[in-house]
């Protein structure tokens, strides 16, 4: 008796190739899925990791800011005690600055 089924080149007949289609189908439908899910697993650690670094340097800038408001004044009362050694000090930076300028 003859059946209804047609065959392919290979002998496969066309239900398991379908078959098979639709599972290949449905494997790239969850590899999709899979793929989304770790996109947005990699941008929650992506921005997690944002924010922890954001906080650190946060206080490195804190420390960075005491500490140029501690050598300003620092500078200030110095410049108050001593304002002719202050230009003096300048004058000479300034004419070392420009000297190195010239040259190049």
């Amino acid at each position: 008796m003859a059946s209804s089924t047609t065959t392919t080149g290979n002998g496969a007949t066309a239900g398991a190739a379908k078959t098979e289609y639709e599972a290949l189908k449905n494997d790239v439908k969850a590899l999709r899925e899979d793929i989304a899910a770790l996109a947005q697993d990699a941008g929650k650690a992506a921005r997690s990791e944002a924010r922890r670094q954001t906080a650190k340097a946060e206080k490195y800038v804190d420390g960075a800011r005491k500490e140029a408001t501690e050598y300003r004044d620092l500078v200030e009362d110095k410049v108050r005690d001593h304002p002719f050694a202050a230009i003096g000090i300048a004058l000479a930076a300034g004419f070392i600055v420009a000297s190195m300028g010239r040259r190049r």
